[in-house]
């Protein structure tokens, strides 16, 4: 069983957002891509092709959606990578990752679909891209034909300047990014909190609430502080903001990690019953746990 990070539930929650995971893939895939793809037809799946090697370190999201004036879909796979250190491997577990998820269409008898993948990563430590082959700088140029040749799309937040990021059309989308690329930052967290927050004014209840507890954990602000902060916030939003936080402050240093995880997953499976058509199935692989699970949190809404 992979280890669920806080940053591996925060970003499941938001992408659960159908125009939230579209304005990020419009924003982030390569023009030549997103120009051929038909955005309309964008929906998440709850298939995963992470294998039991891989799962320690990458976790993924999978959408599906179709090619403009064609009935081929493609699977496009947000890959969540947990390692906060370079690992000059990437490219073979990557590799294995676009085959398993071959073999697992074959398996249950599926016609073969286009596989895009999309590596996240906001640690703290900088990559550089690496093809396959370039982990065999000097094989023979008349052997390299062996060699299975695939391209991948690489999201390293890192990378990005605070001004590209902000230029996103999706101010939720913005804040989102930049706490995440920030996480490991609190010192940037602390400063930039007001802005955050107004930034993510608008989006729906639950997922500003969300964004609200996640912002704050990772800032690992005192209440001196974060009344501070709420100060300086639009009086319009300020009731959203107290109201999140009175649950996080005064509930949440009562709750011990495994409580904490526990709840994190209570509200995302609440989230996804009350705001999405996804059969229990569904749910339950999203937010990994079991369908007994969703069920039980299902009978009390009822």
């Amino acid at each position: 069983m992979s280890k669920i990070t806080p940053h591996d539930n925060f970003i499941r929650s938001i992408m659960a957002d159908r125009d939230i995971a579209r304005d990020y893939f419009k924003g982030f895939l390569p023009d030549h891509v997103r120009d051929l793809l038909d955005f309309e037809t964008l929906e998440q799946s709850s298939d995963s092709y992470i294998s039991k090697e891989l799962r320690k370190t990458i976790s993924d999201i999978v959408f599906s959606c179709r090619i403009k004036e064609s009935s081929e879909p493609v699977r496009i796979c947000l890959l969540i990578e947990h390692k906060s250190y370079v690992d000059k491997n990437t490219s073979v577990q990557l590799g294995g990752y676009i085959f398993s998820a071959f073999m697992k269409q074959i398996t249950n008898g599926e016609k073969l679909s286009m596989i895009i993948p999309i590596l996240l990563y906001h640690g703290t430590k900088r990559w550089k891209y690496r093809a396959l082959g370039d982990m065999f700088e000097n094989l023979d140029q008349s052997l390299q034909r062996y060699l299975p040749h695939f391209d991948y799309i690489y999201n390293d937040l890192g990378e990005l300047s605070d001004e590209h990021i902000a230029l996103l059309e999706n101010k939720f989308l913005v804040a989102s990014m930049l706490a995440l690329k920030h996480s490991f930052d609190k010192k940037w967290l602390e400063s930039n909190a007001v802005r955050l927050l107004i930034l993510s004014e608008g989006i729906a209840g639950n997922l500003q609430s969300g964004f609200i507890v996640y912002l704050f954990e990772r800032s690992g602000l005192q209440e001196n502080k974060i009344i501070d902060i709420l100060e300086d916030v639009p009086l319009k939003m300020k009731d959203k903001v107290m109201s999140t936080l009175d649950i996080f402050v005064e509930k949440g240093r009562k709750l011990g990690l495994e409580e904490g995880i526990a709840k994190g997953k209570t509200e995302f499976v609440m989230y996804l019953l009350k705001n999405t058509d996804f059969d229990l199935s569904k749910i339950a692989s999203l937010a990994n746990v079991s369908e007994e699970f969703v069920k039980n949190i299902q009978s009390n809404l009822d």
